[in-house]
């Protein structure tokens, strides 16, 4: 696990170097209810299950930055996560110049990552707050007084309509 994180890290913190080309950084907005009704799915990196993609975005250098940083801050080693399922509403992928992706997903329901089938704790939620400026989280997914919107409940009716059909 310590040589997971440490790789992880080391994608996340690689330095821009002059005359190299940047990684390629992109976000992803994932319908956190995990269902299938859109053209483009991906994996959450947790139990092997998949979401729709309703929104992505490709981020400029500084963006790119400001967004390693917190990460770096936030994504902790810590295996004391809370009972929700992980239902991502985010996706960052990283892309060194000619190397492999590496993605992670962040959950703000339970306030937990996943990378490649492990699941931990998010120490913060600057990194989520900073995603959602740069895609915004759509308001039928938002809590509303406090409270998760009926559509995110984990032990309520779940409505399987495509995002593009939620009021």
């Amino acid at each position: 696990m310590k040589l997971f994180l440490a790789l992880l890290f080391a994608a996340m913190a690689a330095p821009l170097c002059h005359g190299a080309p940047p990684d390629r950084v992109v976000i992803h907005l994932l319908d956190p209810r995990g269902e299938f009704a859109g053209e483009e799915t991906m994996p959450t990196q947790w139990q092997n299950r998949e979401a729709d993609v309703i929104g992505r975005r490709v981020l400029n250098i500084a963006e790119a930055k400001r967004l390693r940083a917190l990460l770096r801050q936030e994504l902790a080693d810590d295996d004391n996560v809370p009972f929700c399922g992980h239902s991502p509403a985010y996706a960052v992928s990283i892309t060194p110049p000619g190397k492999k992706t590496t993605t992670v997903t962040l959950c703000g329901t339970c306030g937990t990552w996943a990378k490649a089938g492990e699941l931990r704790s998010l120490h913060g939620r600057a990194a989520l707050e900073y995603l959602d400026q740069l895609l915004p989280l759509p308001d039928v997914f938002r809590p509303a007084d406090g409270h998760l919107p009926e559509i995110l409940a984990p032990f309520g009716e779940r409505d399987s309509r495509s995002f593009a059909d939620l009021d």
